[in-house]
């Protein structure tokens, strides 16, 4: 064929050789543009994978974040509560003097408006939490109570029973449920048998 020769179309004229040339070119061609798009598939599966990887990495990492917060809250919470009770704790221990002084005053006194006064008083403890520790013929126990003395009893003659509470010399309070100030009280005790 000669380079002259053209087509209807005005086109070069390809030869028998050309067109296999072509053809294997073509082929050639679709060959790599699989396995181009393999290899894109195959990186882009890869990189798929390393995506979910990271986004299951910051979803562990918000968890742990949001549980430590949420502690952190928490902790903050009972800290403030703590502070709270210790500051009450500290208030009251300096107010039960007075409240002694009152109680001893109504005992000395049967002034109605101090007998008023003492009640507020104890009514606004109550309030707080504060509650006064029974101990009058109770079992000696000492952790709200200190011994400050003891006294011979006799059961028999009603007198009181060895290891119970016979007096209390100075009243105990509980601040919820912790002791706030031991009681302090006589304990009875068994005759010595001469």
């Amino acid at each position: 064929m000669d380079k002259n020769d053209k087509t209807k179309d005005g086109k070069p004229a390809t030869t028998e050789a050309q067109k296999g040339d072509e053809a294997q070119k073509n082929k050639f061609s679709a060959s790599a543009k699989f396995s181009d798009s393999v290899v894109a598939v195959s990186n882009a599966a890869d990189a798929i994978e390393t995506l979910k990887q990271k986004v299951e990495e910051f979803e562990n990492k918000y968890k742990r974040v949001l549980a430590d917060y949420q502690n952190l809250e928490k902790r903050v919470v009972v800290e403030r509560k703590e502070w709270i009770l210790k500051s009450n704790k500290e208030l009251l221990l300096r107010l039960l003097p007075i409240l002694d002084t009152l109680i001893l005053a109504t005992k000395q006194s049967k002034d109605e408006g101090l007998t008023i006064s003492l009640q507020q008083f104890l009514n606004v403890f109550k309030q707080e939490g504060v509650e006064k520790i029974e101990t009058i013929g109770k079992n000696f126990d000492p952790n709200s109570m200190e011994c400050i003395d003891t006294a011979e009893v006799d059961p028999s003659t009603g007198s009181g029973q060895e290891g119970k509470v016979i007096e209390e010399l100075r009243a105990g309070y509980m601040l919820y449920d912790k002791v706030l100030r031991p009681a302090q009280v006589a304990v009875g005790k068994g005759l010595m048998s001469s």
